[in-house]
């Protein structure tokens, strides 16, 4: 049996930034009063008060919303065509795709246990900006 982290939770933006460093405690807590008046999101309001480029707010999102396809793609485990024919099968399949490639002996479980170990640390940002 593999084992695997079956749950991946986003961390909140704030609490990314805040580890990442690009942002302080004080900016967090008055952009997080802000959005309580304005109900704008929080990334609209920290670019708005110009504590964080677009660009690196950009780029944390994407780390937070990495998907297993895309980290295997970045990583040179899988080929666009292997990961394409693997999403197809899993559709009609109901298997998840790390258990799916492992099973068709594209990656193996130690592979499929550091790349989500990855995607659950990039989700949660603890990943470095690059």
């Amino acid at each position: 049996m593999l084992k695997s982290i079956d749950r991946i939770e986003k961390a909140l933006l704030g609490q990314i930034l805040l580890r990442k460093g690009l942002i302080s405690e004080a900016e967090l807590e008055q952009a997080l009063r802000e959005q309580i008046n304005s109900k704008k999101k929080l990334g609209e309001i920290l670019l708005e008060q110009n504590l964080i480029s677009s660009s690196k707010l950009d780029c944390i999102l994407d780390e937070q919303n990495m998907m297993l396809g895309k980290i295997l793609l970045q990583e040179n485990l899988i080929s666009p065509d292997q990961l394409e024919q693997a999403l197809r099968e899993q559709t009609s399949s109901n298997t998840r795709l790390g258990e799916l490639l492992v099973a068709k002996n594209i990656i193996s479980p130690q592979q499929l246990e550091q790349i989500l170990e990855k995607q659950y640390w990039q989700k949660n940002g603890f990943w470095l900006i690059s």
